[in-house]
């Protein structure tokens, strides 16, 4: 039977994702980010916890740190009791406030001690931001109904996206980018456990490619893992070098300007096939930034002009049409 036992979890051991087999386990596994980490030790000696908002960049470790806590503060026999996780960009209505958040805040565990945060349960609400503002406004009165019972941590990439009453309910901790050395660090320790040979360079591609969000990094790195271990060099090389995208940003950042409308058009199709819309921008700016076609006189329209296509394209409109308008209106900048 244990024999049995060992080969299932084995089994689930294999076909776990790389981000969720190196998931921080503990606060101390949590990188650079000493504020919110040193909080959150102080809840688990027994401490008063406030309901807490972590924003930042993705990748940065706001959902590991919420639940490597809730893993360190219950033991796992009354973890599933305590704690409830949900993604809000899947259900961001009002009924998931009505239907699951309300009904576990209900549910009752003995009696209740402000004090005592093994008493608490806590309710993690990721993408906070994609909820819908009734939504939002709803969870505000859940929040302050059953803040004798129920702690909140929710999470998102834009603040500005909640509704200021959700904001001022909460203890905000803003979670900073990864330092380079660091991302570096952890995509090292990941290809020696799975031995995955890489050079620091091609880590460094890596690193640069995922634009500072770790567990797109640790995506990248396991699909590459079966081309670095099979050692084809052309693969290995195609992979790395078409990831970065730089030589499509560098050709167009040379042709945009002389380009007609119908080859516009025709690059618009070839980058919605190849790149990630927001990514592709945000790489486009910064090589304008740095070949000088960007300047004091246009860095203001430049910089609208990528902020407004950027929130478009996050907001679920069509990427292939932002991306035409973005090249349109570039074009007309830079001439």
């Amino acid at each position: 039977m244990s024999e049995a036992m060992e080969v299932d979890s084995g089994k689930k051991q294999k076909v776990l994702t790389w981000t969720e087999k190196y998931r921080p386990k503990t606060l101390d596994d949590i990188a650079h980010q000493e504020e919110v980490v040193t909080m959150l030790k102080g809840a688990l000696q027994g401490k008063d916890l406030p309901h807490l908002l972590f924003y930042g960049p993705p990748g940065t470790g706001k959902t590991s740190t919420a639940l490597a806590f809730c893993r360190q503060l219950f033991p796992s026999s009354i973890f599933r009791d305590r704690v409830l996780d949900l993604n809000a960009s899947d259900e961001r209505g009002i009924s998931v406030v009505r239907q699951k958040i309300q009904a576990f805040s209900k549910t009752t565990l003995g009696s209740s001690n402000k004090e005592d945060v093994l008493r608490l349960k806590i309710i993690i609400l990721d993408e906070v931001d994609a909820m819908t503002r009734e939504a939002q406004a709803a969870m505000r009165r859940v929040i302050e109904d059953f803040s004798k019972t129920t702690r909140f941590i929710l999470i998102c990439n834009y603040v500005s996206r909640l509704i200021p009453p959700v904001v001022s309910r909460c203890a905000k901790f803003r979670f900073k980018s990864l330092p380079a050395e660091v991302q570096v660090q952890r995509l090292r320790t990941i290809c020696d456990a799975e031995g995955t040979p890489m050079s620091e360079d091609e880590l460094k591609q890596v690193m640069e490619y995922s634009e500072g969000d770790l567990r797109r990094a640790v995506c990248t790195l396991q699909s590459l893992a079966p081309i670095l271990k099979n050692g084809d060099e052309s693969a290995r090389n195609c992979y790395l070098r078409g990831s970065s995208d730089a030589l499509l940003i560098s050709d167009l950042c040379k042709t945009l300007p002389s380009s007609d409308v119908p080859q516009i058009i025709s690059l618009t199709k070839s980058i919605t096939k190849s790149c990630t819309g927001v990514a592709f921008i945000r790489r486009c700016f910064q090589q304008m930034l740095d070949d000088n076609l960007i300047n004091d006189e246009n860095i203001a329209v430049m910089g609208k002009l990528v902020a407004v296509c950027e929130k478009r394209i996050l907001d679920g409109c069509d990427l292939e049409n932002n991306l035409l308008d973005f090249l349109l209106t570039l074009r007309e900048t830079i001439r």
